[in-house]
């Protein structure tokens, strides 16, 4: 009986080690390589002007942003299997990264929380009233933020994986809902932004902001700004935000990814160059992004739950950089514009 319980035990736990060893095997191969996914082609690219840009590019970045650069530049618009291997739906540890600033999104999009004495103030809302409810305000709860508390919640475009949890923030917790009025219009549109979001309800429309006006809250004060490209009334932030105590000026670009068509990619170039001009002016240091992939936010924050930065905020990029890594995001529309057969000079 000993003998046969022994012999039972050594063959479970074989197929234990068998089946631990399959389970980190790749997928199985299509049929044949004339099956396998492609990179995007671009047949009427201007491969000089592409050459030439991916250069400037490369060479602003550096070694120290040079994972953005291949990021916005060459995996984003060339390899989507990639992208979406990548910026998939998942759960990831909500994180205090200033004093005043939590990340309370997921994997594949951001949210953040901005606690003021006067109450809370959220940047984008997820893809849907289900996530808003059990990621975003599970997220809040377990870093102490009462969601009680919110009284706005800002939308940085108008694509549903921003505002797809919006009304349920407004209807649960009397938020108000702020967004450009042309991004309004989108998410009020029977497509509700374009992709697979027609089906959500928007938000009931509430505040307009325009270019340059402010979501004040209290003391707080969060300059909007209009740079259109990603969506036509894409919203860009600069708000502070304190790392022990020190102030720091953070931006968050509402929108970097390219335009899908020419004249959204000549928007996006004039945006980005536009609001370096308004980020240096405002000494912006801080980088904040709206997807945790555009600039590896989700191993920033992990490092900071750790204790592992060597008392350096990895979110605290100072001017230079800010400047650069827009910079970056600049050149890689020029890309794309010259993909799609142009070229801006």
């Amino acid at each position: 009986m000993e003998r046969t319980t022994c012999r039972s035990i050594a063959l479970l736990a074989a197929l234990c080690a068998g089946s631990a060893a399959m389970a980190q095997m790749p997928p199985p191969h299509p049929a044949s390589p004339a099956a396998y996914p492609a990179q995007a082609a671009y047949p009427k690219e201007n491969r000089e002007a592409v050459g030439r840009y991916l250069a400037e590019g490369r060479k602003l970045a550096g070694a120290d942003l040079e994972a953005d650069f291949n990021w916005r530049c060459l995996i984003s618009p060339l390899d989507k299997n990639l992208v979406f291997g990548v910026q998939h739906d998942g759960l990831v540890p909500a994180t205090r990264v200033f004093d005043n600033l939590y990340a309370i999104g997921q994997n594949a999009v951001s949210a953040w929380a901005i606690d003021t004495p006067q109450g809370i103030i959220v940047i984008d809302a997820l893809n849907s009233p289900d996530e808003a409810r059990d990621i975003l305000v599970p997220n809040m709860e377990k870093l102490g933020l009462d969601p009680k508390r919110i009284k706005y919640v800002v939308i940085t475009h108008g694509h549903g994986d921003h505002w797809g949890g919006a009304k349920f923030l407004q209807d649960t917790y009397g938020a108000r809902v702020v967004a450009s009025a042309t991004d309004w219009g989108m998410m009020e549109s029977p497509s509700r932004g374009g992709g697979p979001f027609a089906s959500l309800v928007p938000p009931k429309h509430d505040i307009e902001v325009k270019d340059g006006d402010s979501v004040t809250l209290g003391d707080f004060t969060m300059k909007t700004y209009i740079t259109p490209g990603h969506t036509p009334g894409t919203l860009s932030l600069v708000f502070p935000v304190f790392d022990k105590g020190v102030r720091h000026n953070a931006g968050l670009m509402g929108g970097t990814g390219g335009g899908s068509t020419a004249d959204a990619a000549r928007q996006q170039i004039a945006s980005l160059t536009r609001w370096q001009g308004i980020t240096k002016a405002a000494g912006v240091d801080v980088l904040v992004t709206n997807h945790p992939v555009h600039m590896a936010a989700t191993e920033k924050e992990a490092l900071i739950r750790y204790g592992a930065t060597g008392g350096n905020n990895p979110f605290i990029y100072g001017v230079d950089k800010y400047q650069r890594y827009m910079g970056i995001m600049s050149a890689c529309s020029r890309v794309q514009l010259a993909r799609m057969g142009e070229a801006a000079e």
